[in-house]
This record gives structure tokens, sequence and C-alpha cells, in this order.
């Protein structure tokens, strides 16, 4: 199967990297409007440059695009793609508004192509555990989470791109960039948001528009109770850190390791893999995800996750912005 990569900047060569690890497939194209950074795709991979999308749907030859574009480029891309009849590897957030995610939802469902969104952090081995642990039941009922995102985003990661920090094209901050998969990976072991309250801050850099810290006490449906926390303020990247209360049991995530912690201490039970290309707090799972997209598309009986397991994550995130009344896309429609 052949792979067109469009945007190779931060996020585009951990999917060439992975597309070229799993048998049978090939990073067959790339497509940028910046020429020196698609070069570099060419001269590791030997692939095809593109600078227009529009013409990358053309190509018969392509058959999974993978949208590694600013945000506000991925809800256009990914319809325009599948009703190209390609497949689709999106990176996160899905999309801007709530409008647009029914949209894509309702296009993904009769589409000849599939549509892959990388939440890849289900995919960490100590996550996987955890979830295993919550449904098994054998430590009781999952009581609690703590969740809590301590990056760094300062004025040269803005200056990147005129996009970063702004409403109308990055959808927001620490929440919809950065902490998304901590939401999610909650939303992951915990199911539907009942209620929420939550607050936003831009507390550091004063260049951007959007927040770069913000907090919620999230109810669950089954009976959860989680407190997220979230900010770009810290000195460093620190890894996700997620803890877990059942009843009869506690488990800390935290330093890509699953601890099991009772009164003699704590014992790593867990450990995920190593990320092939990228930064470390990242995640290990883009591998994983899309092997087993590309599995499926094969044929194969794989799993992958679908629009539909990243609804309730990206409801989550319009609903925190909602409540805090910002000019976000989703609130303006």
């Amino acid at each position: 199967m052949n792979a067109c990569i469009v945007g190779y900047g931060a996020v585009g060569p951990v999917h060439a990297a992975a597309v070229d690890a799993i048998d049978g497939a090939k990073v067959y194209a790339v497509c940028d409007i910046d020429r020196g950074r698609a070069e570099l795709c060419k001269e590791k991979y030997g692939s095809f440059i593109y600078s227009d999308f529009d013409e990358i749907l053309k190509d018969e030859n392509i058959d999974v695009v993978h949208i590694c574009t600013p945000h506000y480029l991925h809800g256009r891309m990914a319809k325009a793609a599948l009703l190209a009849g390609k497949h689709v590897a999106l990176e996160k957030p899905v999309v801007l508004t709530m409008a647009e995610l029914e949209e894509l939802r309702e296009i993904a469902r009769s589409s000849a192509g599939r549509l892959a969104i990388m939440l890849q952090n289900r995919r960490n081995a100590s996550i996987t555990e955890l979830k295993r642990i919550t449904e098994s039941g054998e430590y009781g009922e999952l009581k609690g989470l703590i969740g809590g995102v301590y990056w760094k985003r300062d004025d040269a990661y803005y200056a990147q791109g005129e996009w970063r920090g702004r409403w109308q094209t990055e959808g927001g901050g620490a929440i919809i960039n950065q902490s998304i998969h901590m939401l999610d990976m909650m939303i992951h072991l915990s199911g539907r948001i009942r209620n929420m309250r939550s607050s936003i801050n831009r507390w550091k850099v004063e260049s951007i528009e959007v927040e770069d810290t913000a907090s919620a006490l999230i109810e669950f449906e089954s009976g959860v109770t989680g407190i997220f926390n979230a900010t770009n303020c810290f000195f460093t990247d620190e890894p996700y850190m997620l803890e877990a209360r059942f009843e009869r049991g506690k488990f800390r995530y935290a330093d890509g390791r699953l601890y099991r912690i009772d009164e003699c201490g704590a014992e790593v039970i867990a450990k995920d893999t190593g990320v092939m290309v990228g930064k470390s707090y990242w995640g290990s799972g883009h591998f994983s995800l899309l092997h087993d997209f590309y599995s499926s598309i094969g044929g194969k009986d794989a799993p992958y996750t679908t629009v539909e397991d990243a609804y309730l994550t990206m409801k989550a995130v319009f609903d925190i912005y909602g409540e805090a009344g910002v000019p976000c896309p989703n609130n303006l429609h």
C-alpha cells in the first residue's frame, strides 16, 4: 500500500517512519508547501513530492493519505480524501467544531475509505494494562482518576508557525493540542462524561490568544470522579502522569511505566516501548495503531481508533471551551 504524508513538519516524520516499518507499506509520496521539508522525506524514502493537496487525490497510486497538517486543515482534507476514495490516517485534533465532527462522522460511515484517528496513547503498553485491570474488576470498581500534563510551550514554539496560538487556526492551546491525549486516556478508561466543571487561563506567553493552562472536575456516567490538570508553563516537558484509584488498589502511570502502589511501595507492572522517531513524551503508540490500521485495510480483523472512538474526546474538548466562553471556532458556529 502506498502512503502519502501530507505535512512533513513535526509529526509527519513519525508517520513516515511507522509506515516504512510496516510490511507491504511504502512512503510513496510527500505533500508539503515547504519544499525543503519535502526534500527531507524524498531523501530518506525516495518519495515523490507534491505541493498541491488536490493533486494527490488524483493520483491513483496513493492508497492512504496521512494528514499531519495544521489543525484548521484537518476537517477539509480528511473529508476530501475520503470522498476521493482514499484511506485516511488523521492526526489529532480530528476537527475544530462539532459540526465538522458530525459531518466527517457521516462521511466515514458511508465512504469506501477507512479513517483512523491518531489517539495513539491508548496503545501504550501501560495504558493497555490499565484498561485490562479496569475491565477485569480484579481490584473492584474504578473510583477516581487524576490526570496531569506539564509541558513547556514558549515564544519560540509559537514562532514556528503563524497558525499556532490562534483560536481560528489551532482551535485552542493546552487542551486541544498538548493534553488532548490525557483527556482521551481518561475517557478511554471511564466512558461517557455526565458533568464537567472547568477553567482555562493564559499565564505565560502573552503573544498567543489561546490557553496555556486548564483544569477540570469531571464526573463520569460510570461514577468515576476525574481531576484533570494541564499546563504549558513548566520549564521542560514531562511524560504524562495518570493515577487510577480502584476500590482495592492504586495505580500510577508515570515516566512511561505503570506502577502498582501499596503500603510496601511501588512495583512496575508494565512499561511502554520506546519511540522510533519523535519526542519520548509523545508516547509510543503510532506504530501499533498504524500497523493495525494498515492490516485492517488489507482485510485482517485488526482494531484501530475510529472517528466514533474519538467522538467523546472531541466533545469533551469542545465542552471545556464552551463552558469557558472563549472565541474558539466551535463557539462561533
